[in-house]
């Protein structure tokens, strides 16, 4: 075996030292310094995304704590809102009624004074109609006499006034 002989000991030795040098120099001034550039890069890009994270989770928070005040204010105000609304509408269903009533009231007004005009006018003709049937009845029955029309009204008028003095 070649590799065994004493004789090229030396020069592979040398031949070895080199290749590690050279290789040692490789690597430690070009591929470890890129190497260590990419890991120190990735570095600084994990903790740029992270502190970035934190700040938009931050700002996150605090958008979402307006969208609750926004929200919480919005329901005060539409409470409000809804309040004032039932008021006013419970204000102006107060009013019609009241409204309503007065005219109810004056429409019962009318008609009790109609139906009190009506009544006169009834008791008017009644008086009237009872008296021409009185004044015939009585002809009727006592056949020749002339009767006298003023006592005949004033008992009518007596028997009329016990009769509405008794229903009203």
């Amino acid at each position: 075996m070649p590799q065994l002989e004493i004789s090229t000991f030396p020069s592979q030795i040398f031949w070895l030292v080199v290749s590690f040098l050279l290789l040692y120099l490789i690597l430690s001034k070009i591929i470890v310094p890129r190497i260590a550039s990419v890991l120190k890069d990735r570095e600084n890009e994990i903790k740029n995304n992270f502190e970035l994270s934190e700040k938009l989770y931050k700002k996150t928070e605090s958008i979402n704590q307006e969208i609750e005040e926004i929200k919480k204010q919005t329901e005060l105000e539409s409470k409000k809102i809804i309040n004032d609304v039932k008021q006013i509408t419970e204000k102006k269903i107060n009013e019609n009624t009241e409204i309503l009533k007065k005219n109810l009231d004056k429409k019962l007004e009318n008609n009790d004074k109609e139906i009190k005009k009506n009544k006169i006018k009834v008791f008017k003709q009644i008086d009237k109609i009872s008296f021409d049937i009185s004044k015939e009845i009585i002809q009727k029955l006592s056949l020749k006499e002339k009767i006298n029309k003023n006592s005949l009204k004033n008992l009518i008028k007596r028997n009329l006034k016990g009769i509405n003095d008794g229903k009203s």
